[in-house]
């Protein structure tokens, strides 16, 4: 028998302990006894601790040796009873019961295990008790208070978004809006939801935020509650300031910079509820699972089935790939954060071992005691050790760990993605139907002005650019937009060799004999506001159309652009009615005003031109154009905060080397793709 040691550390303990066993070990390998098959090793280990026998002496299996009980500490540690023949245990002593290693039966979770603190079964517990855990508690009470607040007045107004916060600094907004269920017509038209669904959605929500602190203030050893509090208030903090830059980035930057990475929506999807939150918790949840078996099967995660449709709720009715894909990528980071400190102990011990990961280390440690034996036997080596407790541990919580949530992330971001493309996939208007819905007592309704002048080398863009439009216009007369559309060519110079080109080369096409006017006044003098006065008001007051265009001869449609440029008008007339006009292109291309207020405009124009004359300065005519749409003229006041905007430019630039203002452009500048500059 070895006698306990009080002074004796754990370190030393299990250093003799695994002396010992490999002592009787190599001695039963050098001495086999042929006539005994349950030959036992104890006499063996009855020696001086390190020490071998001279000869073993007979011993009947199932002889006990006590070992003292390590003292108790961070990481507890507990010796397993291999055999079920050993007898009763004293109550001061751990007990090793060696026996033929062919009588090695594994550990079971029913009996005494490496972790003597076995967590007592988690209690049921009921659908409304869930309500009253401290943080649900919290998030329930401002929930109730916010939406009665905003059912009762005016705030928020909308739906909060990057827009709001970067340009409008509706900071408040923001912060609320976790807490805010859609109830007035304005937040919910801005939500896309009805009453019923909004309310649906919020029992939804914070029942599946109750689910989720049950969880995982379960995991969380001792002070369970406070940890999930403030887990949820850092990852808050991070989706509200990740999604304000995901926003800026993926429109502003990208929009000009990499068009192909432009997304207009990252700008302007409502943000509301709990949505974000709830994606960033179930990465976290991924990381427990509640199975005790080894295994990465999805379906074993703990509850993410049933917390993945309860988080997907939120995708029927409307987009949310932007605000809740935030969350799950800060669910991620954070699920990496917590695994950083499991893996390392930190924490001050506040995280605690699951049972999924207790059985495990289990499993692994015996494993390793078996195969070491094995390779023991085999190559007749005594000196390898058992591994360690802590080398086992490491193995089986290592990183590996975080392979739980790949699966949980890539199935919620394939269905946000997928919601998205079926909420924002818009099939085109029809002609009849863009013909009916806009003013059809009215003989024509658009009217597109071309301005045309001669550039510098000769240049002429006039034929490629008019092919673009005449490609989209109808063939056959039963086409309702058929006589309701019509091009004008205007040019103030007498001498223009290329606008003569042009015209000849037109006047031999049936579609533009039937759609194309030219109209040329005398002139020489380059002068763009004084052309574009000119044009408008001899336009705008013999042409009787609801909508007058200003076009630049270098900007060609892009594919697709003819009939965007449709989309948006007739959703300007749906969702805007009072708006002033649409803008599609950018600099003076691809303003699309109402008759009255394109001549409304030719009076800024010809404002300016008298306050020139006076040697002041003004704005260059596109910018007077757009501000008057804009509403930033006191002319046009009317039309502050109705004019509707393309997503992106719907027109590319041609003329980026030859403006007729003399100056230039890149090449790649204001093409198509290109977010809209407003």
């Amino acid at each position: 028998m070895v006698a306990p040691s009080s002074t004796s550390s754990l370190t030393q303990q299990r250093s003799i302990l695994s002396q010992q066993l490999h002592s009787a070990l190599a001695a039963q390998h050098l001495t086999p006894h042929s006539s005994n098959p349950t030959y036992s090793y104890a006499s063996s280990i009855s020696s001086a601790p390190g020490s071998r026998p001279s000869s073993p002496s007979p011993m009947s299996a199932g002889t006990i040796i006590n070992v003292p009980t390590p003292p108790q500490s961070p990481t507890a540690f507990q010796l397993k009873t291999f055999v079920s023949s050993a007898p009763s245990t004293p109550p001061v002593s751990t007990i090793v019961a060696v026996g033929t290693p062919n009588n090695i039966t594994p550990p079971s979770s029913s009996s005494s295990s490496y972790f003597p603190i076995t967590p007592a079964p988690t209690p049921s517990i009921s659908f409304f008790s869930l309500f009253t855990q401290p943080t649900t508690r919290i998030v329930l009470a401002l929930t109730i208070i916010m939406s009665l607040g905003a059912l009762g007045g005016n705030f928020p107004e909308h739906c909060t978004a990057p827009t709001h916060v970067l340009f409008s600094r509706e900071y408040l907004s923001l912060l609320i809006s976790p807490f805010v269920v859609p109830m007035t017509p304005a937040l919910l038209d801005a939500a896309q939801l009805s009453l019923g669904f909004s309310l649906i959605l919020a029992v939804s929500n914070i029942f599946s935020f109750a689910v989720f602190e049950e969880h995982l203030t379960a995991i969380f050893n001792g002070d369970g509650s406070r940890i999930f509090r403030n887990l949820c208030l850092i990852m808050v903090a991070f989706i509200m300031g990740l999604r304000q830059i995901l926003g800026f980035v993926f429109s502003r930057s990208t929009g000009w910079q990499f068009p192909a990475l432009f997304f207009s929506d990252t700008m302007f999807e409502c943000n509301l509820g709990l949505a974000p939150y709830l994606f960033a918790l179930l990465a976290v949840q991924s990381l427990f699972p509640a199975s005790s078996e080894k295994t990465t099967f999805f379906w074993k995660l703990r509850r993410t089935p049933v917390q993945i449709v309860l988080c997907l709720l939120n995708v029927l009715p409307k987009t949310i790939v932007w605000w809740s894909g935030t969350g799950l990528l800060v669910g991620f980071f954070a699920a990496v954060a917590i695994q950083f400190q499991r893996q390392r102990g930190h924490w001050g011990g506040k995280v605690k071992t699951s049972a999924f990961e207790k059985q495990l280390w289990e499993d692994d440690a015996y494993e390793a005691v078996m195969q070491d034996e094995e390779n023991f036997s085999d190559s007749s080596m005594a000196g390898e050790g058992i591994p360690s407790f802590k080398e086992r541990k490491s193995v089986a919580s290592g990183w590996t760990r975080l392979l739980y949530i790949f699966p949980t992330l890539l199935f919620a971001m394939l269905i946000l993605v997928g919601g998205n493309q079926v909420h924002t996939a818009k099939a085109d208007v029809p002609n009849d139907v863009f013909n009916k819905s806009i003013e059809p007592q009215a003989p024509y309704l658009l009217t597109l002005l071309l301005m045309t002048a001669p550039r510098t080398r000769g240049v002429t863009y006039i034929k490629e650019t008019l092919t673009s439009y005449l490609d989209n216009f109808p063939d056959e007369e039963v086409d309702p937009l058929y006589s309701r559309i019509q091009i004008v060519v205007y040019t103030h110079f007498t001498d223009f060799p290329g606008y003569d080109e042009a015209k000849a080369y037109f006047d031999t096409i049936p579609k533009a004999r039937k759609h194309v006017k030219w109209v040329r006044e005398e002139g020489f003098e380059k002068n763009q506001r004084k052309h574009l006065v000119s044009a408008i008001r001899r336009v705008g007051t013999a042409e009787d159309s609801v909508y007058l265009a200003v076009m630049e001869d270098d900007f060609p449609f892009c594919e697709n652009g003819w009939q965007e440029m449709l989309n948006t008008i007739y959703e300007a007339n749906q969702k805007v009615p009072e708006h002033c006009g649409v803008f599609v292109g950018t600099g003076g291309s691809g303003l699309i005003f109402k008759r009255a207020v394109a001549l409304t405009a030719s009076f800024i124009l010809e404002r300016d031109l008298h306050t020139i004359s006076l040697g002041l300065t003004t704005p260059p005519p596109d910018v007077s154009l757009q501000n008057c749409l804009l509403g930033e003229h006191e002319f046009c006041s009317s039309c502050a905060g109705t004019m509707v905007t393309s997503k992106t430019l719907l027109q590319r630039h041609l003329g980026y080397n030859s403006s007729t203002s003399g100056g230039g452009y890149d090449k790649n500048q204001f093409q198509c793709g290109w977010r809209h500059p407003f």
